[in-house]
Order: structure tokens, then sequence, then C-alpha cells
């Protein structure tokens, strides 16, 4: 079954969409160099089933998949995935397992070293912060962060990172909560940040604790110890974390395969490798 052209509404690379959910935060040109995947991205997929940019769904279903999401990441990905916690991550269970390519190891040496911002913030604080912790948006810090565990982080000496799309009331309770002192304006570059930190904290929404394990950095992670939550990355932090520990090899593996879904703006041929993952899940049952 041919797979056809994304329409032109909510998706990434429009404009008007980006606006209504990142408001007066605008998103970085190095993103642009993910429109030709955007172009390449189907309308509809395994048995008519829609594909939808920047949202998540799960109808809790083991059994059946009921559609699919995508969303732009690290400026380098556009990242596929069946709108189901299971299937999202069984999909890189097998992935983990691969060798390394030498196109593995080109993506992950390209995070590693050539890594942006996703939306336009300015290093405004050159001062040294060895541990810096990257907060969700306020839409889900409450689910997606362990308050008691950034409080001990802060205790030694650790420094919140405010997500780009935090509110004023939430700034002020979090500088009231872990002090002033200890929790960075919204539009810091984060990106400056990483580069100096050694340690880094994130939780499974966000991109930046990818990028940090790329970059050699020591990487924790902050969310509910079991949470039923899922968000963007969970998939990608469950398979890639081996316990405690993340599993630099693991991630590599999954840059490695194509089939995965996370297509790479350095891909030969990435209109192949979108096609293998939609292959991937079509013998699966479909609502």
């Amino acid at each position: 079954m041919p797979l056809t052209r994304l329409a032109l509404e909510d998706e990434l690379g429009n404009p008007a969409a980006h606006f209504f959910k990142t408001g007066n935060i605008v998103r970085s040109k190095e993103n642009d160099k993910l429109k030709p995947l955007m172009d390449l991205m189907p309308e509809r997929a395994n048995w008519g089933n829609k594909i939808e940019y920047d949202v998540w769904y799960d109808a809790g279903d083991e059994m059946r998949i009921h559609g699919y999401v995508y969303t732009d990441a690290m400026t380098k990905f556009v990242y596929i995935r069946p709108a189901s916690t299971y299937f999202s991550r069984k999909i890189l269970e097998v992935a983990i397992r691969e060798d390394i390519t030498p196109k593995g190891e080109e993506i992950f040496n390209d995070l590693a070293n050539n890594s942006n911002d996703k939306y336009q913030l300015r290093e405004h604080d050159k001062k040294q912060y060895d541990f810096v912790i990257f907060l969700p948006g306020g839409n889900i810090i409450e689910k997606a962060t362990d308050f008691t565990r950034l409080d001990n982080a802060v205790k030694q000496g650790a420094v919140l990172k405010c997500h780009p799309l935090t509110s004023a009331n939430l700034f002020a309770m979090l500088q009231t909560r872990f002090g002033r002192a200890n929790v960075l304006r919204k539009k810091e570059s984060g990106h400056a940040l990483l580069k100096r930190a050694s340690i880094v904290g994130t939780c499974d929404n966000s991109e930046m604790g990818i990028v940090a394990l790329a970059m050699g950095k020591t990487v924790y992670r902050f969310g509910h110890k079991d949470q039923d939550h899922q968000f963007t990355y969970s998939a990608l932090y469950k398979c890639i974390w081996d316990g405690d520990n993340p599993n630099v090899d693991r991630l590599k593996s999954i840059l490695s395969a194509r089939y995965t879904g996370l297509i790479s703006h350095l891909a030969d041929n990435p209109k192949e490798d979108i096609e293998q993952f939609f292959v991937y899940f079509k013998s699966i049952p479909h609502a």
C-alpha cells in the first residue's frame, strides 16, 4: 500500500502551528534542515492510519496500533512512533541489539559535536555550572519530575535550567523553593550550559540527556521512579539505560538501525528509512 504525502496542516515547519504551540519563544533556524524530511512524511500510514505532528496518545492496546505520531528532535531528526507506549519501546528493544555501523557512528558524532538549541536562545550567563538539570515545561513538570530528588541535587550543588516554555508563575515558584541563584532563566542557551557542564540532569521528556550522553557527560534522570506517564523520549531513555546506568553503545545501535523511526538529516536515503519504519509495523494489526 503506497504512502501518500502529508497534508499542509499542523506539521513540522508550519510557522502558524509552531506559534500556537510555543508563543513568543521562536524556534531556531537549525530546525530548517529537517524540512526536507518533513516533505517525505506520508499523510496516511499502514492501513490508512493517521500520522500526526507533535501530539501523544496511547490507547493502551498491546495487540493493535491505533495511529502514528512524529516530532522534530534535537534539530537533527524527525522521530516517528506508533501512538503506543508498548510498540514504541518494542522496536527500540530490537534496535539496541543491532551492530553499530559507520553511518551510526557518523550520526552519533554529529550529535556529540554539532548540537544546537531547538529555540532561539542566547548565552547571557557565562558562569561555569558543573551540574545542570534541565527542567520540563510547566504543562508536564509535575508528572515528569521528582521534586524531592531535585531538592537533594540542588543541595549538592546542582542548578536548574528552566524550559523555554516556562510561565512567570512557575519560574517564581521554582525560585522560591530552590533559591534564586539556583534557577536559571528560561531564555538562557541550554546548549551553552550543556557544553560547559560535566554532570547533566534530565527528565524523559527532554532531548538534552540524549545529547549530553553523546557528548560524554555524566547523565542522571530525575523522573519519578516507575512512573506510568510516557513522554517524547521515554522509550529511548528506557532502552538506552541499563538499570541506573546509560549504555552509549545502545544509543549508537539505535542510530545505526534504519527502521527505528529516528530519521536523521544525515541519512543516505531518508525516504527509504521512513518506509522501513512503516514496513516494520505493517504485519501488526491496526485499529
